[in-house]
């Protein structure tokens, strides 16, 4: 786990060192401000590397078996719950399914649509997860086939909390989260000359590329 602390610092960190090399002092916010901008543009940092990472996890989470159960929805398909803080979908299995899921597909999808017919719905061996919303409005997953509903595992990645710090995490990830923060900063302030330079180490990073960082 890191900190969010520890975060924070990396942020400053990379604020400093770009400010050096231009020979400018950054803005002309003060350290608690700075610090404030930062925390709000941690949890947007985070969904960017867990959407552009190549491999690895971000802020990884696990349900034990026993926490959650689906519910067969009479049209073949078991409805899960999704947590609050769901981001990604890292791998879910069923108890009677032969192989996990690891991608939650669009409900508009040809998969999502393939669901609809029993001539083309999926199987244990091949089974589906299709993202949806149940009559409260909240986010669900439809799996395919039902089944007995009983989870075997449900592993996915979490939207970042500051209280939590972040979860699941290697030190090029991490780094890359902090240069999407240092990104969008310098966004938030016009800076594009400086936030395009963090933009393209954190997408670096993101694909594996380690040496092309600061």
């Amino acid at each position: 786990m890191i900190a969010t602390d520890e975060l924070v610092k990396r942020v400053r960190g990379l604020l400093n060192e770009a400010e050096e090399d231009k020979r400018l002092s950054f803005l002309t916010e003060d350290t608690r401000s700075i610090d404030e901008h930062i925390l709000r543009l941690l949890p947007q940092a985070v969904a960017l590397v867990q959407k552009s990472k190549a491999k690895g996890l971000v802020n990884c989470k696990s349900v034990a078996p026993t926490a959650a159960t689906a519910a067969d929805n009479g049209y073949g398909a078991c409805v899960l719950v999704l947590p609050d803080d769901y981001a990604e979908l890292v791998s879910l299995q069923l108890e009677e399914w032969q192989r996990p899921c690891c991608r939650l597909f669009p409900p508009h999808s040809g998969e999502a649509m393939a669901q609809d017919s029993i001539y083309t719905r999926a199987g244990v061996c091949r089974p589906v997860a299709v993202e949806g919303a149940d009559e409260d409005g909240k986010r669900v997953a439809l799996l395919y086939p039902a089944g007995s509903g009983k989870l075997r595992h449900f592993i996915y990645e979490a939207v970042f909390d500051a209280g939590k710090g972040l979860e699941g995490c290697d030190t090029v990830l991490a780094d890359a989260v902090a240069y999407y923060c240092a990104a969008l900063l310098y966004t938030v302030f016009e800076r594009q000359d400086l936030a395009g330079g963090f933009l393209s180490l954190a997408t670096a990073l993101c694909n594996g590329k380690d040496s092309e960082r600061r």
